[in-house]
């Protein structure tokens, strides 16, 4: 066998809250491990996950209350029981209610925070001396509007009927501080939690060799901590009301564009700081993950901004972003970072100019090549690529393969290599097992397959659909599903293609004198 060439290296992209288990939705606990133990079976050296930042009412991952703040969901009751802060019967609660097979948010959200409660107020001294000291730099005002946010039935912080608490009024912010003493105190607490389980987490990854590809969205949610206390930091009018929002221009695909409704960064200001939030926030995304994937990366060179109230996206425009600069000051502060830029999309000279300066690797994506976009078909790969068979945006391969029309099917089962019957799935199926390989043999770097095609799944599980506001983010996977993925197909292959991680050589023990 070949030496394995430097960095190549295969991952599997699998959201957090996909994982099996009992309560509803994945949580960081034992099942987090033996997912992370059969990609170390399988030859893999990489794990990617959606955001696991705390969600908003839409419960997307891509719409939080927290640039930074956990997702309590995401915490294993089991862990609080271990510690004596919850009893069997309480887990027995929790579970009551949630599905195997989809999460349920809104049970799962209330059964948990109930949970947590009970936990909170189990906390002993000592271990609330410990909370205590986790005291990130966005912790406070992040607790603080969640405190409030609960006193207002969730409602975010533009429909809260205090003017000057919408306003960020410093008098107002301190008298909320006392007031909402006891739930700032949880709220810190949850987020303690949740950092102690992901740590754990991620040390046992790391000692199977796998490393975790965390994912950074480029816009923050208006309904969020950023944004209601650091309303200078995006564009807004002098009563604090946001004058401009994002999304897309009008294309073939969305005719009236996408209005995403996220608040416009105020770029301005933020150069005079030398952009200080996104470096901590790029510090606290490497202090969190292994690599840090750059959502709607596009947005630093040039962004759609739509007037506020608009009625459609076609009404914004297109806006110079400020280009290198935030990385570079992120460059100063943290040396070389490890960030995977989303270029996908219609991108253009200039987004890739901007990519080639800042040297970070871009996406490739099967499926756009078989639709026609060359670049993302596999033998145009280079090395500086992370390519995928599909996204998290996008369906399986075999619910594409059954989508596509005749003659693009012809096409990618002859530039597959297939001659099989293309349209039987389950963990065996041939046509994702065609696409993988064609994956793996390709120049790229680094390549990454979601679980359901591993699973050889239809559409029935697909992540997301862009533009579908309901629905989305729900699919979970079975412990009998993981068990029947071939690892020794995946692995055979990583060692075949030069992506089977590197094996530690263990230095032979002293002898006794």
């Amino acid at each position: 066998m070949t030496q394995r060439k430097e960095g190549r290296s295969a991952g599997v992209l699998l959201p957090l809250t996909m994982l099996p288990g009992p309560f509803g939705i994945g949580v960081l606990g034992k099942e987090a491990k033996e997912f992370a133990d059969f990609l170390h079976a399988g030859g893999f050296s990489l794990w990617q996950i959606l955001p696991v930042e705390h969600v908003g009412e839409s419960f997307s991952p891509y719409k939080c209350v927290s640039a930074f703040a956990g997702e309590p969901m995401l915490i294993d009751p089991r862990w609080l029981r271990d510690r004596n802060l919850v009893t069997d019967a309480d887990l027995d609660a929790r579970c009551e209610g949630t599905e195997m097979n989809s999460v349920n948010y809104e049970t799962v959200y209330d059964r948990q925070m109930v949970l947590l409660r009970t936990a909170f107020a189990h906390l002993p001294a000592r271990l609330r001396e410990e909370a205590a000291r986790f005291d990130p730099f966005w912790l406070n005002d992040y607790a603080l509007y969640m405190a409030i946010k609960e006193n207002y039935d969730l409602h975010p912080w533009f429909a809260w009927p205090d003017e000057a608490l919408r306003r960020f009024e410093p008098k107002a912010v301190e008298r909320a501080r006392r007031e909402y003493k006891s739930m700032i105190e949880f709220y810190r607490f949850v987020q303690w939690v949740f950092d102690a389980q992901w740590k754990e987490i991620r040390a046992y990854a790391a000692g199977r060799g796998i490393k975790f590809i965390g994912d950074l969205p480029f816009y923050v949610s208006e309904d969020s901590a950023e944004v209601w206390s650091r309303r200078e930091m995006f564009t807004a009018d002098e009563q604090g009301e946001i004058t401009d929002v994002a999304g897309a221009p009008p294309d073939f695909f969305a005719p009236e564009g996408q209005l995403w409704g996220n608040p416009i960064y105020n770029w301005e200001l933020m150069e005079r700081d030398d952009y200080a939030w996104w470096v901590e926030r790029m510090r606290e995304g490497l202090d969190r993950y292994d690599y840090v994937r750059i959502d709607h990366f596009r947005g630093f060179e040039s962004y759609w901004k739509i007037p506020a109230g608009a009625g459609s996206a076609g009404e914004g425009k297109w806006v110079k972003g400020p280009g290198i600069k935030p990385f570079l000051a992120m460059k100063r502060e943290l040396g070389d970072i490890p960030v995977i830029a989303e270029d996908l999309g219609a991108t253009g000279p200039a987004v890739e100019e901007l990519l080639n300066k800042a040297g970070f690797p871009g996406m490739r994506v099967m499926q756009f090549g078989i639709l026609g976009d060359e670049k993302h078909l596999p033998h145009r790969y280079e090395e500086n690529n992370i390519a995928y068979t599909g996204t998290h945006d996008n369906t399986t391969v075999l619910a594409f393969m059954y989508e596509l029309s005749g003659d693009y099917r012809d096409k990618a089962l002859f530039y597959c290599g297939y001659e099989g019957d293309w349209s039987r799935g389950g963990p065996g199926c041939g046509i994702c097992r065609a696409w993988i390989r064609l994956l793996y043999l390709t120049k790229a770097r680094v390549v990454i397959v979601p679980v359901q095609d591993l699973l050889g799944y239809g559409s029935d599980t697909r992540t997301n659909i862009p533009g579908v506001p309901t629905g989305n983010w729900r699919f979970r996977i079975t412990k009998n599903a993981v068990s029947e993925i071939d690892t020794g197909f995946c692995r055979r292959l990583a060692e075949l293609t030069d992506r089977l991680p590197p094996v530690e050589e263990k230095k032979p023990a002293k002898e006794k004198a």
